[in-house]
């Protein structure tokens, strides 16, 4: 098996097959989805711990991804999130063009409603630009 690595999830955190079991549950309560989210959040799997905040309602760790969305430019999370107002969106930007990842800096400016900045962006990107 080439390329391929087995990582072992600490204990008390589920693998993707207990992952699916649990986030198809009819009944799954908001406590384990809290705590789920949490582990999966202090072991950088962001999108997983979305899930599991998302699923349970649970806006404090909602609000922890939507910071670290910001702080990484991160346009794809932020997106996962739900809508989010144009001044948000123009930090995802702002962020992201200082981290110079211009293709998300791009992407949140269009969300934000900036299409003629954005449009600029990605002639530069193309080397259409000046």
């Amino acid at each position: 098996m080439l390329g391929r690595s087995q990582h072992v999830l600490p204990q008390g955190v589920p693998d993707c097959l207990k992952k699916r079991h649990l986030l198809n549950e009819k009944e799954l309560s908001r406590e384990l989805c809290r705590d789920y989210g949490e582990k999966f959040l202090a072991l950088g799997f962001l999108e997983d711990a979305l899930e599991f905040f998302q699923r349970g309602k649970y806006e404090p760790g909602l609000d922890k991804l939507k910071a670290l969305a910001l702080e990484a430019g991160d346009v794809h999370l932020m997106a996962r999130l739900g809508p989010h107002s144009q001044e948000i969106w123009r930090q995802v930007a702002d962020r992201a063009l200082k981290l110079r990842k211009l293709h998300f800096a791009r992407r949140a400016l269009e969300q934000a409603g900036d299409q003629e900045i954005a449009d600029g962006l990605a002639a530069s990107l193309t080397g259409g630009g000046s």
